[in-house]
């Protein structure tokens, strides 16, 4: 029986990212690394390998409680860490291994023995929503702010993307993936990212009511009951829905949807053709082709396609470009490969979903969980 009062995987509060504490039956993970929005780099990811190995040794825990530090779950990867990795080739090794892990972690949680719950108190994108996306609780507040914003970056929504954005309501998963446009507050709820909504003055009572009600005899649905106690229903309506469905729907390429903003004079049609005017055109006439794909393919051969795709984004540009002009010189000037989507060859977007090299190892999520299980 794995107890622990309170294990810190580093040796103080200022060097530990990944806090863990164990209160009967239900574990507590807290993400801490506040001035980087709890950004997910190669070490934390290490941290939560070790995490979800001693879950599944723990027979006894019933709950696994995923908090943030700050103002932020965690707002995605550490990609100035890629970027480095990019100029030095002593550690370009990390091209490869931080998605291969990355998406490892992220199946594994999805697989979890325990009850994930995840408290959406900030922001939520990237890397957070792939360790969290598929916990049966996800709690949002009015504070909860979502994107997955890849495609500002030149990359693509990976981390299960293909997977959660094809099954979201209507043409809702092609709107924010493509745009990386932001959900706030009850809009998760309503979008289906969260499955309850807290108010953020009740997230403590919740997590005290969760540490003391869960015992050796509760049921998931009895945890489930908990969480329902606290939450509120969506007061405001989702009026957007109605705007994505009329320019996304229905849509058979990129180029459609553009077509059909321009020919719009509405204010919010000409808003989203400025930003596909600004966001890479290759990223964006691939995440159409992905989340198309995606819809038909299990969460195991997301990862696998996925995989192949990150590791095409980083033997090429544009991602490093993104980057670039983003974190390293902030001038937001973004020097794209094609000038807009109607440049881009289908021949290159469909080469990103090959392997790099015909010799070059798929990802198998299943076996490596597996794998990562038995140590």
């Amino acid at each position: 029986m794995l107890r622990r009062i309170c294990t810190r995987l580093f040796t103080s509060a200022e060097e530990a990212p990944l806090l863990i504490s164990d209160h009967s039956f239900v574990s507590q993970v807290k993400l801490y690394k506040p001035k980087a929005l709890n950004s997910l780099d190669l070490e934390m990811i290490c941290l939560l390998e070790q995490a979800i190995i001693n879950f599944h040794k723990d027979t006894e825990n019933k709950a696994c409680l995923f908090l943030g530090s700050g103002k932020a779950f965690c707002a995605g990867g550490d990609i100035r860490a890629l970027y480095m990795a990019k100029q030095s080739e002593e550690n370009s090794y990390i091209l490869s291994e931080f998605f291969k892990r990355e998406y490892i972690v992220d199946y594994a949680l999805a697989k979890l023995n325990q009850m994930q719950i995840c408290i959406y108190d900030g922001i939520v994108m990237g890397g957070g929503v792939g360790i969290s996306i598929h916990a049966p609780i996800r709690v949002a507040t009015e504070n909860s702010i979502f994107a997955m914003p890849e495609s500002g970056i030149g990359f693509f929504p990976d981390v299960g993307g293909s997977y959660f954005l094809p099954r979201l309501q209507g043409s809702l998963g092609y709107y924010l993936g493509i745009t990386g446009s932001r959900l706030t507050g009850y809009q998760l709820v309503q979008a289906g990212i969260a499955t309850h909504f807290v108010s953020k003055d009740k997230i403590s009572a919740l997590r005290d009511a969760l540490i003391r009600d869960i015992n050796a005899n509760t049921k998931p649905e009895d945890i489930i009951q908990i969480v329902d106690s606290f939450s509120e229903k969506p007061q405001e309506p989702f009026t957007e829905l109605e705007e994505i469905e009329k320019y996304f729907s229905g849509a058979t390429s990129v180029e459609h949807i553009y077509k059909k903003l321009e020919e719009d004079k509405s204010d919010w049609a000409q808003k989203k053709q400025k930003r596909l005017d600004i966001i890479s055109p290759l990223s964006q006439k691939i995440i159409f082709e992905q989340i198309k794909r995606g819809k038909n393919l299990s969460l195991e051969d997301c990862y696998a396609m996925e995989y192949r795709l990150s590791q095409q984004f980083m033997a090429g540009k544009e991602f490093f470009e993104g980057v670039r002009s983003t974190i390293i010189d902030k001038d937001k000037n973004p020097v794209w490969e094609y000038k807009n989507i109607f440049e881009v060859p289908d021949e290159v977007v469909l080469k990103h979903f090959e392997k790099i090299t015909p010799d070059s190892p798929d990802l198998d999520v299943k076996a490596e969980r597996d794998e990562l299980l038995k140590r």
